[in-house]
């Protein structure tokens, strides 16, 4: 059994377009929570490969590319921050960051743009940076904190 079999059993899905950057209709997917940012295996279109680009979960639209360059990005906002000594450090701070379980902490700076939210700037693009998903703060060894993507 897989977590795509455990889903359907589970989740009921909702049928919708799958589209290009510009909003071409490509074809037709299964139900949002079936594909990851980044995902490449399990898009079944033709003139592949094609790779998740992001999903708009208000209107149930996947989007896709072909190009994987396409899923490099500088930067992301993040929310629900919590400071893990109990205080905000003073900001803009050089940080390094990691964007999921066994990423390698890449070299970022972190600035307050909102009350609750965050601008978490890196040095070099990182692949498939994925709403949801959360996001952590070091300093050296220190675990300074983390917050969920926006």
């Amino acid at each position: 059994t897989t977590i795509n079999d455990f889903l359907a059993r589970h989740i009921k899905q909702k049928l919708g377009k799958i589209v290009d950057a510009k909003g071409k209709t490509l074809g037709y997917h299964q139900g949002l929570t079936f594909y990851t940012i980044g995902q490449r295996k399990g898009i079944k279109l033709p003139g592949g490969p094609f790779y998740v680009l992001d999903k708009n979960l208000k209107k149930n639209v996947l989007i896709v590319t072909r190009n994987e360059k396409d899923l490099f990005k500088k930067e992301l906002i993040a929310k629900n921050v919590n400071w893990i000594s109990g205080k905000k450090p003073k900001l803009p701070l050089k940080i390094k960051a990691k964007i999921r379980y066994r990423h390698k902490p890449s070299l970022a700076t972190i600035y307050k743009i909102q009350n609750t939210k965050y601008k978490i700037l890196f040095r070099s693009p990182q692949r498939a940076i994925t709403p949801g998903q959360s996001v952590v703060f070091y300093q050296g060894q220190e675990l300074l904190g983390g917050g969920i993507i926006c």
